[in-house]
Protein backbone atom coordinates (compact mmCIF):
# COMPACT_ATOMS: atom_id res chain seq x y z
CA UNK A 1 0.00 0.00 0.00
CA UNK A 2 2.42 1.92 1.12
CA UNK A 3 5.22 1.76 -1.23
CA UNK A 4 4.95 4.27 -3.52
CA UNK A 5 4.58 6.87 -1.19
CA UNK A 6 8.00 8.23 0.58
CA UNK A 7 7.77 8.64 3.93
CA UNK A 8 9.75 9.57 7.06
CA UNK A 9 8.58 6.25 9.22
CA UNK A 10 7.82 2.98 8.05
CA UNK A 11 5.52 0.64 10.31
CA UNK A 12 4.15 -2.75 9.11
CA UNK A 13 0.69 -2.78 9.08
CA UNK A 14 0.82 -4.90 12.67
CA UNK A 15 2.93 -2.20 14.05
CA UNK A 16 0.92 0.37 13.08
CA UNK A 17 -2.60 -1.48 14.20
CA UNK A 18 -1.09 -1.86 17.19
CA UNK A 19 0.09 1.55 17.76
CA UNK A 20 -3.67 2.92 16.72
CA UNK A 21 -5.30 1.15 19.53
CA UNK A 22 -2.83 1.98 22.00
CA UNK A 23 -3.15 5.83 20.48
CA UNK A 24 -6.87 6.07 20.38
CA UNK A 25 -7.25 4.72 23.93
CA UNK A 26 -4.34 7.05 25.39
CA UNK A 27 -6.26 9.86 24.04
CA UNK A 28 -9.17 9.12 25.12
CA UNK A 29 -8.17 7.38 28.33
CA UNK A 30 -5.82 10.42 29.25
CA UNK A 31 -8.20 13.38 27.38
CA UNK A 32 -11.45 12.03 29.32
CA UNK A 33 -10.31 10.95 32.27
CA UNK A 34 -8.81 14.05 33.07
CA UNK A 35 -12.23 16.12 31.98
CA UNK A 36 -14.48 13.57 34.32
CA UNK A 37 -11.51 13.57 37.45
CA UNK A 38 -10.32 17.62 37.07
CA UNK A 39 -9.39 17.05 41.30
CA UNK A 40 -7.68 14.33 40.86
CA UNK A 41 -4.87 14.06 43.29
CA UNK A 42 -1.03 15.12 41.67
CA UNK A 43 -0.30 11.18 40.74
CA UNK A 44 -3.28 10.94 38.89
CA UNK A 45 -2.79 14.12 37.12
CA UNK A 46 0.24 12.65 36.15
CA UNK A 47 -0.97 9.54 35.21
CA UNK A 48 -3.30 11.09 32.96
CA UNK A 49 -0.18 13.55 31.23
CA UNK A 50 1.55 10.69 30.63
CA UNK A 51 -1.49 9.00 28.98
CA UNK A 52 -1.78 12.55 26.96
CA UNK A 53 1.63 13.00 25.94
CA UNK A 54 2.01 8.92 24.84
CA UNK A 55 -1.12 9.38 22.93
CA UNK A 56 -0.29 12.74 20.73
CA UNK A 57 3.11 11.31 20.15
CA UNK A 58 1.69 8.27 18.72
CA UNK A 59 -0.72 10.07 16.32
CA UNK A 60 2.43 11.85 15.08
CA UNK A 61 4.14 8.82 14.47
CA UNK A 62 0.86 7.07 12.89
CA UNK A 63 0.77 10.40 10.86
CA UNK A 64 4.17 10.12 9.74
CA UNK A 65 4.08 6.50 8.85
CA UNK A 66 3.28 5.27 5.33
CA UNK A 67 -0.35 4.89 5.73
CA UNK A 68 -1.04 8.46 7.11
CA UNK A 69 1.29 9.59 4.18
CA UNK A 70 -0.35 7.68 1.58
CA UNK A 71 -3.76 8.51 3.32
CA UNK A 72 -2.65 12.70 2.69
CA UNK A 73 -0.25 11.62 -0.85
CA UNK A 74 -1.71 13.57 -4.18
CA UNK A 75 -3.40 11.56 -6.81
CA UNK A 76 0.35 12.14 -8.73
CA UNK A 77 1.81 10.16 -6.09
CA UNK A 78 -0.48 6.96 -5.85
CA UNK A 79 -2.02 3.85 -8.37
CA UNK A 80 -5.67 3.56 -9.17
CA UNK A 81 -5.71 1.33 -5.98
CA UNK A 82 -4.52 3.14 -3.65
CA UNK A 83 -6.59 6.24 -4.51
CA UNK A 84 -9.42 4.33 -4.27
CA UNK A 85 -8.56 2.75 -0.98
CA UNK A 86 -7.13 6.22 -0.09
CA UNK A 87 -10.52 7.68 -0.80
CA UNK A 88 -12.45 4.98 1.26
CA UNK A 89 -10.67 5.93 4.02
CA UNK A 90 -11.35 9.28 3.84
CA UNK A 91 -15.54 8.23 3.42
CA UNK A 92 -15.16 6.24 6.45
CA UNK A 93 -13.48 8.72 8.54
CA UNK A 94 -16.01 11.41 7.98
CA UNK A 95 -18.70 8.82 8.71
CA UNK A 96 -17.15 8.65 12.05
CA UNK A 97 -16.55 11.82 12.99
CA UNK A 98 -20.06 12.81 12.08
CA UNK A 99 -20.80 9.38 14.17
CA UNK A 100 -19.00 10.34 17.55
CA UNK A 101 -19.93 14.15 17.19
CA UNK A 102 -23.87 13.23 16.68
CA UNK A 103 -23.01 11.31 19.77
CA UNK A 104 -21.64 13.98 21.67
CA UNK A 105 -24.60 16.41 20.56
CA UNK A 106 -27.22 13.62 21.42
CA UNK A 107 -25.69 13.51 25.00
CA UNK A 108 -25.32 17.38 25.34
CA UNK A 109 -28.89 18.93 24.34
CA UNK A 110 -30.38 17.43 27.49
CA UNK A 111 -27.27 17.53 29.96
CA UNK A 112 -28.02 20.95 30.98
CA UNK A 113 -31.94 21.10 31.51
CA UNK A 114 -31.68 17.52 33.08
CA UNK A 115 -28.08 18.21 34.87
CA UNK A 116 -26.04 15.73 33.69
CA UNK A 117 -21.84 16.04 33.65
CA UNK A 118 -20.96 18.27 31.03
CA UNK A 119 -16.56 18.78 31.46
CA UNK A 120 -15.41 22.66 32.19
CA UNK A 121 -14.44 24.87 29.68
CA UNK A 122 -10.68 23.59 29.56
CA UNK A 123 -11.28 20.89 29.83
CA UNK A 124 -13.75 20.47 26.81
CA UNK A 125 -11.19 22.41 25.04
CA UNK A 126 -8.78 19.87 25.29
CA UNK A 127 -11.56 17.20 24.68
CA UNK A 128 -11.95 19.03 21.52
CA UNK A 129 -7.69 19.03 20.51
CA UNK A 130 -8.09 15.31 21.18
CA UNK A 131 -10.74 14.52 19.04
CA UNK A 132 -9.17 16.55 16.58
CA UNK A 133 -5.98 15.00 16.62
CA UNK A 134 -7.83 11.51 16.37
CA UNK A 135 -9.97 12.75 13.43
CA UNK A 136 -6.44 13.68 11.69
CA UNK A 137 -4.49 10.41 12.57
CA UNK A 138 -7.48 8.25 11.56
CA UNK A 139 -6.99 8.36 7.58
CA UNK A 140 -3.94 6.81 7.70
CA UNK A 141 -5.13 4.17 10.80
CA UNK A 142 -8.05 3.14 8.80
CA UNK A 143 -5.41 2.43 5.41
CA UNK A 144 -3.27 0.07 7.75
CA UNK A 145 -6.48 -1.70 8.98
CA UNK A 146 -7.29 -2.14 5.38
CA UNK A 147 -3.93 -3.08 4.41
CA UNK A 148 -4.10 -6.66 3.05
CA UNK A 149 -2.64 -9.78 5.09
CA UNK A 150 -0.19 -10.15 2.50
CA UNK A 151 0.97 -6.82 1.98
CA UNK A 152 0.67 -6.52 6.32
CA UNK A 153 3.49 -8.93 6.66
Amino acid sequence: MTDTVRAPIHLSAPAARRLSILVLGCLFGGYMLAAVLPQAPRALEAGFSLLKITGLLGAFALFLDGHGQTANAPDTMLDERQRVERDRAYVRSHQIIVGALFAAFVYTVPAVPLGWWLPAQGAAIDLLSAFGIAALALPGIILAWRTPVEEAE
